[in-house]
């Protein structure tokens, strides 16, 4: 929104050392809009605006610009820095997220968590829902689960969920029941037989790591060599109870953390905590992401896993 807000000013400003007299929504709206949508949006809508500037020179009954040459050539100026700073906030926003070396049927992201990093690991298994966002001055948020129902488990249903939680991740000041409970409206709206089991997981910038479970798996804390139950406070699946009837975020410490959906226990039953001792070893959290999608037995692959190293280890 700040970097919304100064585009839009910015260009009105130059629309006004121009003397230009078009109308406030032509000019304003579009930076407004261009700058906080996708790249590709605020294109169409600077161009758009530029058809309407142009319409208000050719046609005398329009009321807008001079025909002074300089007047247009500040209104073009403005308009085409809107894709500009729309395109320089996404490429700011994803560019602490990399892609890690992997087998070609995983997927594994880096992202900095913190003073340390994190990798979330995605093979598309059904159901599978995984998103992660940095959030501005170095903390993290991801969101981690399985969904049930013929209506959620889509394509489209699942890019949806995903999506919702970006939005409602990058604001800074959302707290983890606020994030829940955006997912609840999306998951209600698409489907109201469907849920969400989830975790939603919060890195600060000072590395600590706070989460809530919704139906979900406990979180898991590697010491030593051994990995054993966070004790996260458990909460009902989202979208299967009354809104609101979440479990209360709860801390979680250690020098390594691993959570895993659903898919992850149905799949190694009774044995899925032995399972996570391997996330305790080495020091790269790419590799031991990417080693708990492994499927039993050398079976498919099962995720999606989140590794967090919430302290640098340099």
């Amino acid at each position: 929104m700040r970097a919304a807000l100064a585009g839009t000013t910015g260009n009105a400003m130059l629309m006004g050392l121009a003397e230009v007299s078009t109308p406030v929504g032509w000019v304003l709206l579009p930076g407004l809009l261009g700058v906080s949508a996708r790249p590709r949006v605020a294109a169409l809508v600077s161009a758009l605006a530029g058809v309407l500037v142009a319409l208000s020179v050719v046609v005398p009954v329009v009321p807008g610009h001079r025909s002074d040459p300089q007047a247009l050539l500040a209104s073009a100026a403005g308009l085409a820095a809107v894709p500009l700073l729309a395109w320089a906030r996404r490429r700011t926003r994803t560019a602490a997220v990399t892609r890690a070396a992997a087998p070609p049927d995983v997927a594994v992201f880096t992202v900095p968590a913190g003073p340390g990093s994190a990798a979330l690991a995605i093979c598309g298994t059904t159901g599978e829902i995984g998103a992660a966002v940095p959030v501005r001055g170095g903390g993290l948020r991801v969101l981690l689960g399985t969904v049930t129902g013929a209506a959620l488990d889509t394509p489209a249903g699942r890019r949806a969920i995903e999506q919702a939680f970006r939005r409602a991740a990058a604001g800074p000041r959302r707290t983890l029941p606020h994030l829940a409970g955006a997912l609840e409206k999306v998951v209600r709206d698409l489907a109201p037989a469907g849920h969400l089991r989830a975790t939603i997981v919060e890195v600060d910038r000072a590395g600590s790591v706070r989460a809530i479970r919704c139906g979900s798996p406990d979180l898991v804390v590697a010491a030593g060599d051994r990995a054993d139950p966070a004790g996260v406070p458990a909460g009902p699946a989202i979208g299967s109870t009354e809104p609101g009837g979440h479990a209360a975020p709860g801390p979680v410490t250690g020098h390594r953390i691993a959570v895993v959906g659903t898919g992850f226990t149905d799949a190694h039953r009774e044995r899925w905590l032995h399972v996570l001792d391997q996330v305790a070893a080495g020091d790269d959290p790419a590799r031991a992401a990417e080693l708990l999608t492994r499927g039993p037995l050398g079976g498919r692959r099962t995720g999606p896993a989140l590794v967090i190293d919430p302290s640098s280890r340099a």
